[in-house]
């Protein structure tokens, strides 16, 4: 029988549906399909097709290939289409960040937590540059995770760029990694999915007949088509093998295979199983070593293996089927198995490009266990997972570690270190629990080696991480290693961390050991001591106490990053003056420093300084009364760190959101979405949350969330105001005078500042006034708290807080209302109309709602109360005109109102009755 090439068969639809994407694509509309099935579905030889037709329309086609052996580099799939793009395409001033993806490329610029989205934008940057591009990734299935968190965010990003990313998977297999991704891509809508199902009996037909040569029977049609699905790559092993009575049809795929590779020579057999061991590429100078076989005779067994279909020549030797692959492994024994691993370990060892293959040697070194050399395991697998940390590879390079700690004998491996570069490389993948864990079990470790050193690496493995959890233990460890440790860069860092310990629970040894870090560091004049201690400084000063000194501390940071050419350092400096500026009321300067952050942060280039602009963005919109702004801001910045910033950084993007929303009555929809953390917030939020809950009306949320023993305890610096605050809000709400007076005794000395945290400004809420004003009115103090009302009136009309301006006006309202005084009913009114007419104006709904109570119904439609307002403020009808785009008639006409619904007679009554 003659065996004719596999020709191309159904699928008319599927390519259908894919060239017209990549028309889409190629006229700037980016598009990533997902084209998923079993093994041998045909998805490779579907997107072949279409790279075809790409090809004749002059698109520049790339292919990136996942393999199935853990000894493939990290971003193994991209590292390949980068290269292959850079032949025509050189990345010019992108060559340092690309070459943390492909090494090749140059040195790769020095490293921090928050870099891997930096290269990432870099990949992004340089694949949406080329003009028409169509990428095709094979196999997915096989990917390692930092491939599949690359592929994200390149969806994500090319929607303008003429750019088509083909992905190509089995959905039989789908591990963790590759199931995460395909969640988060098919949220974007340049995704897309395609399932490729079985041939129909009609195309398995028309397959036989390509493979045979002549049209093949109905039965035997039936037969195959039963035993294979469809499945075009069984049906082409099943089609190799019968005879038109099909009486030969083995019951298993797998069987056929074995069937064609037992047909084959012994020495092409042998050839095959150490090539399959090797892995889906063929190198056959390397097979020959393994085999220590004459170069020639190998080249004469892959002759033999091309010619009977198992192994592909186009494109170097390749099997033709990963199935195929499993066929010539299984051949072998188990022993013999391990022996080849060991020994294809030890040949490329001694090649010259071993340095850039460390993966693979420890992954056959690993493969080769428990027969191989455990001690060389641990050694490879390890220099394995320092380069996977490199490369920012952080899931590669903590399974890595994991294979290195189980491979070799507990007294051939340093543990301890080996355990601190495992935690640290799951806290950098944000795997908080299990970093914590096993930093823990390193802390063990290091406690059994006496070794100081160590016991301090252990320690600052948490240096850029906040937890709770970890406090206690960080405090033990770094106690530890402070123990008997002279004066150097080390214990610099070491104090700055104890300080940043300390920060989470506001303890009075802050200042101190603070101030200590710094001055060792200024010593020393170590940069990265310098930077940890100003940091742990800039956290010791975040109470309220402090605003002025953080401004001087973020000048230094600055000045440091500028000198340095550090825009990091630049960021965290311009971070430090937005929050001194915001508590101390300066919004006009905190506002402008946004436009040098987002400079820092453009060129740092990391989700988290993303975030932090996102969040100052946020405070700024939110306190100015631009809702609409800030609610779209809001949701940007949940959107960025949902999946990978970890549950700190979330539940604060939340609890931001939900505040804005809260502003116009809109809420609803976050609070459902989000249940988990608004109803149910941690006791160190648990004020400010309720404070939100009893101003939305949810009273018996806002009851769980109030714990009035908070007001007596220590408070975290950069909690200390909104703390307090939520308090007050909290006990004006249930009437608990002894919580209002310990906390109007604790915020009275800040009564010239903002409200708003000290590090981190997620939202201004008015000034402190305010809550004193709130506070002295729950403990019957009604002149303090309309001398106080007053203040924040003043205080956030200066600051340019609209949203708070309104807010403390109602309060005065209220407070004048209960009072009584000759004069106080009048004003109360004239302050609630006010508010009113505020209110509506930014759209808060429930606060307009508010002062109707004390107002009755509406007087002042929203423009009369901007005339109102205007004509207060002594303006001229003509000024008024052209301040708010009327005629000078019309505003004639409106004043003549307001004076009626006022009861007033002239305009300087009308200023009377506002203010």
């Amino acid at each position: 029988m003659v065996i004719m090439r596999t020709r191309f068969v159904g699928r008319h639809r599927e390519l259908d549906e894919l060239t017209g994407r990549l028309r889409t694509a190629m006229h700037g509309a980016g598009q990533v399909v997902l084209l998923s099935g079993e093994p041998g579905i045909g998805k490779t030889r579907l997107a072949h097709e279409l790279t075809a037709l790409a090809e004749t329309d002059g698109v520049h086609i790339c292919w990136g290939r996942a393999v199935q052996d853990d000894g493939s580099p990290s971003y193994w799939p991209f590292r390949q289409v980068l290269k292959l793009l850079a032949r025509r395409y050189a990345p010019g001033v992108l060559a340092d960040e690309l070459a943390l993806v492909v090494p090749e490329f140059g040195d790769g610029p020095a490293t921090s937590p928050e870099e891997r989205f930096r290269v990432f934008e870099a990949v992004t940057e340089y694949l949406t540059g080329l003009g028409k591009v169509l990428i095709v990734l094979d196999d997915l299935q096989w990917a390692d995770p930092p491939t599949m968190q690359l592929l994200v965010h390149l969806a994500m990003a090319i929607g303008a760029a003429p750019v088509m990313i083909v992905v190509t998977y089995r959905d039989t297999e789908v591990p963790a990694a590759l199931s995460t991704a395909v969640a988060s891509l098919v949220r974007e809508d340049t995704v897309s999915r395609i399932h490729l199902d079985g041939l129909s009996e009609t195309e398995v037909a028309d397959q036989l007949a390509g493979l045979t040569g002549t049209p093949v029977g109905a039965d035997v049609v039936a037969t195959v088509s039963h035993r294979t699905g469809g499945n075009p790559f069984f049906v082409a092993e099943l089609g190799r093998i019968l005879d038109q009575n099909g009486t030969r049809l083995p019951d298993a795929v797998l069987d056929a295979v074995r069937v064609r590779v037992d047909a084959l020579s012994p020495d092409c057999r042998a050839t095959l199983a150490a090539a399959s061991v090797l892995g889906n590429e063929v190198d056959a100078s390397i097979v020959a070593e393994v085999l220590d076989s004459p170069l020639d005779n190998v080249l004469s067994s892959v002759d033999e293996a091309v010619h009977a279909g198992v192994l592909s020549d186009s494109d170097g030797w390749r099997f033709t089927h990963d199935l195929v692959r499993e066929a010539a492994r299984l051949l072998m024994p188990t022993a013999r198995r391990l022996a080849l691993h060991a020994r294809a370990a030890t040949v490329i060892e001694r090649r010259v490009d071993a340095p850039s293959r460390v993966a693979e040697i420890a992954h056959h070194w690993l493969e080769a266990l428990p027969a191989g050399d455990a001690v060389k395991a641990a050694q490879w697998a390890r220099r394995a997972a320092d380069i996977a940390m490199a490369q920012l590879a952080w899931e590669n390079a903590a399974d890595l570690y994991g294979h290195a700690l189980r491979a070799a004998p507990p007294e051939a491996v340093d543990k301890a270190r080996l355990l601190i570069c495992q935690g640290i490389a799951q806290l950098r993948q944000m795997d908080i629990v299990n970093g914590e864990e096993t930093l823990r079990q390193a802390a063990a470790a290091a406690r059994a080696s006496g070794d100081r050193t160590v016991i301090a690496e252990v320690s600052l493995a948490m240096e850029t991480v906040s937890s709770s959890d970890w406090a206690t233990l960080g405090k033990s460890l770094c106690d530890e290693a402070l123990a008997g440790l002279v004066d150097g860069p080390l214990r610099a860092r070491l104090l700055a961390q104890r300080a940043a310990e300390l920060a989470f629970h506001g303890s009075p040894d802050l200042d101190g050991v603070s101030a200590e870090a710094l001055a060792i560091a200024d010593r020393t004049q170590d940069p990265r001591a310098i930077r940890a201690a100003l940091r742990a400084r800039q956290l010791a000063m975040a109470g309220p106490q402090g605003v002025r000194e953080r401004l001087a501390l973020g000048d230094r940071m600055i000045a440091i990053g500028s000198a340095d050419s550090d825009p990091e350092a630049v960021m965290w400096g311009r971070l430090w003056r937005f929050d001194a500026f915001c508590q101390l009321g300066r919004l006009d300067d905190a506002e402008h420093e946004l436009l040098p952050i987002n400079d820092a942060v453009v060129r740092v280039r990391t989700k988290i300084a993303r975030w932090h602009h996102l969040r100052s963005e946020v405070a700024i919109a939110h306190a100015r009364g631009r809702y609409a702004r800030a609610r779209d801001l809001a949701t940007q910045a949940i959107d960025l760190v949902k999946d990978t910033g970890g549950p700190v950084v979330m539940a604060i993007s939340v609890s931001t959101s939900a505040l804005v929303h809260g502003m116009t009555g809109d809420e609803g929809p976050i609070l459902e979405e989000y249940e988990e953390y608004l109803c149910h917030p941690p006791e160190m939020i648990s004020a400010m949350v309720g404070a939100w809950h009893a101003q939305c009306g949810r009273t018996e949320i806002a009851r769980r969330c109030f714990l009035p023993g908070q007001v007596h305890e220590p408070i975290g610096g950069m909690r200390r105001l909104s703390v307090l605050c939520g308090l007050v809000v909290l006990a004006a709400e249930f009437g608990d005078k002894e919580t209002a007076a310990e906390a109007y005794r604790r915020l009275l000395p800040f009564e010239d500042l903002i409200q708003c945290g000290g590090a981190g400004v997620v939202t201004i809420e008015g000034s402190v006034a305010g809550s004193l004003g709130i506070a002295a009115a729950v403990c019957d103090r009604l002149d303090d708290a309309v001398r106080h009302l007053r203040r924040a009136v003043a205080d956030n009309e200066r600051s340019g807080l609209p949203p708070y301006t309104a807010t403390a006006r109602l309060d005065l309202a209220r407070v004048l209302a209960r009072r009584d005084r000759p004069g106080d009913a009048e004003e109360s009114v004239a302050q609630a109309l006010s508010a009113r007419a505020m209110a509506e104006e930014l759209g808060m709904r429930r606060l307009a709602s508010a002062a109707e109570s004390l107002t009755g119904a509406k007087v002042l439609s929203p423009r009369e109360g901007e005339i109102a307002r205007l004509a207060a403020q002594g303006l001229t009808n003509r000024q008024i005109a052209a301040a708010v785009h009327i005629s000078v008639r019309t505003v004639e006409t409106h004043v003549q109102k307001i004076l009626g619904k006022l009861g007033v007679s002239n305009r300087a009554e009308i200023r009377s009755r506002l203010l």
